[in-house]
């Protein structure tokens, strides 16, 4: 427990070795916004906590599946963007309609390409992971913010 300015407010923090994305994590009934640091260990809690939320919502499970490969892409290509242990905002809601699912990153000028090369050719070397979420998602947005960049992902609900 800590104790800032004259002590009239008192801010549980929790250990970061529990969770590594804590205490920028928010969950509610079937929600989840997280800051975090990219890497694999992040990603991997992310996955497992996305996971919980959508599972607890009573999301099924191959659209929880769905909804951790497109945010595992969505993360990749942040990193592919501004490197290793880029900033990022992770938002996503199980609603009527499907996931919403956003990342946010920090650059504005590096938009996802997708490669014209067929999802099967062994000449691609990259560009099939946007090509991929475009055949899981019913709609991908991509905004520029005052931020940096957010991309959008609707994973339609059966």
């Amino acid at each position: 427990m800590k104790t800032y300015g004259t002590g009239t407010m008192v801010i549980e923090q929790p250990n970061p070795q529990d969770n590594p994305l804590d205490p920028y994590t928010r969950r509610g009934d079937g929600t989840l916004t997280t800051h975090l640091t990219a890497g694999a260990e992040s990603l991997s809690t992310l996955r497992r906590d996305v996971r919980q939320v959508l599972l607890d919502a009573g999301v099924a499970e191959e659209i929880v599946h769905t909804a951790q490969l497109v945010l595992s892409e969505l993360v990749g290509n942040a990193v592919r963007a501004c490197g290793d242990g880029v900033p990022l905002i992770v938002e996503v809601e199980a609603g009527q309609d499907g996931i919403d699912l956003d990342v946010t990153d920090p650059e504005p000028t590096r938009l996802p390409q997708t490669d014209p090369s067929a999802l099967d050719s062994a000449d691609a070397e990259s560009g099939r992971g946007l090509a991929i979420i475009d055949l899981l998602c019913e709609a991908v947005d991509i905004d520029v913010t005052a931020i940096g960049k957010r991309i959008h992902c609707l994973i339609p609900s059966p």
